[in-house]
């Protein structure tokens, strides 16, 4: 039976506990900053390890309807990504800083055999990590198939599920080739977690080179594999780390997603017959496989508008939008004029309420304070 997510976790933290203290310990009885260096890498993988199991149990707890969050525990996941990645950031300035003062000053290291087991050890520890972890990607990659066809969010009907008449609509998912081309996305929780056992593993690569080189050799320069392989320790947890940085703080700042285009959206809607103009339109990124879309849109008052929304929902399922609130306006004092058809931005029609309350700053449709 394959084991859970938070199963593979739980084990992968307790063989990380062991193994920190067990680096962390010799590293400093030998003076290796090496093996320090790789042992804080460790305590950042268990930090991370106890934050992506408490994400994990956010977002699969009962806890999950919680009103105080209307969107959910969604992002539990990509916050938890977020906080690796910076105590991965924060780690590479400490080593850093570190691994320069050891080219001024290089200690003895006083047992480089012992240095060059204990990377061994740690090594060996990874790989049973990354064990883990491609068959967590394995299991992953089989059930998506399943997953995807019961997801609740991926129902183009769903924008009916408030009024009582029903209208028409299709499954793209065999005609659409932006949705055959969407693999399963990787959860980023998990992501950073494998990229910390890749980055341990290089490190532990380091870890073995530098033990082996001082027992091995009597080269004058040997003392300064030391903090050369400590930088390299500290480039390889940047380089994993900032791309993850970005990538989490991309979707926080609600950012359109790299696989829509906005402007493909605004057009997509415009051509739908009934459609005179829209603004006030959002595409962001909920979680790493959710986005959301919201638009105002001026439609003619001599259309029932629920077909125009079905068409609306169709257009943004073909650019993969599945989840969307679709805000339709009617102007009630004059007719449309000819010029005004087909705009991509028109003026909103629905304004908020001029009293103090509210900041022109804070409101998708201010109200006219020149007025």
């Amino acid at each position: 039976m394959a084991w859970s997510r938070s199963t593979r976790i739980i084990f992968l933290l307790v063989l990380d506990t062991i193994f920190f203290l067990i680096e962390l310990i010799i590293g400093y009885a030998v003076g290796s900053l090496a093996l320090v260096a790789d042992s804080f890498h460790m305590l950042n993988d268990i930090i991370s390890l106890i934050i992506a199991l408490y994400a994990i149990k956010l977002t699969s707890g009962p806890h999950t309807n919680d009103p105080r969050y209307s969107y959910g525990w969604h992002r539990a996941e990509i916050l938890a990504a977020l906080v690796n990645g910076v105590f991965l950031l924060a780690l590479c300035v400490s080593i850093f800083l570190e691994a320069i003062s050891r080219f001024f000053t290089t200690p003895d290291i006083d047992n480089p055999k012992l240095v060059a087991i204990v990377g061994a050890w740690g090594l060996a520890s990874n790989f049973v990590g990354l064990t883990l972890f491609h068959e967590h990607d394995h299991d992953h990659d089989h059930g998506s198939a399943s997953h995807s066809a019961s997801s609740p969010s991926a129902d183009p009907s769903d924008v009916l599920a408030a009024t009582s008449r029903e209208y028409p609509t299709e499954d793209f998912s065999d005609t659409t080739p932006l949705l055959q081309a969407r693999k399963p996305a990787r959860s980023m929780n998990m992501q950073a977690l494998i990229l910390h056992v890749i980055g341990d593993a290089l490190g532990n690569v380091g870890v073995i080179a530098t033990g082996l080189i001082i027992w091995k050799t009597n080269w004058s320069f040997k003392y300064y594999c030391d903090p050369v392989i400590s930088l390299f320790i500290t480039l390889i947890i940047f380089s994993t780390a900032m791309p993850l940085v970005k990538r989490t703080s991309f979707i926080l700042l609600q950012g359109v997603p790299t696989t829509v285009s906005l402007d493909e959206v605004r057009t997509a809607i415009l051509k739908v017959n009934g459609v005179d103009s829209l603004h006030e339109l959002h595409v962001w990124q909920l979680s790493e496989n959710k986005i959301v879309a919201s638009v105002h849109v001026r439609a003619g008052r001599d259309k029932d508008f629920m077909p125009v929304a079905v068409e609306i929902r169709k257009a943004l399922h073909r650019q993969g939008i599945h989840s969307c609130t679709i805000q339709p306006e009617y102007d009630t004092s004059s007719p449309i004029t000819d010029s005004q058809i087909r705009k991509a931005e028109g003026p909103c029609l629905i304004l908020c309420p001029a009293d103090d309350s509210c900041e022109p700053g804070n409101a998708c449709c201010p109200p006219p304070y020149d007025t």
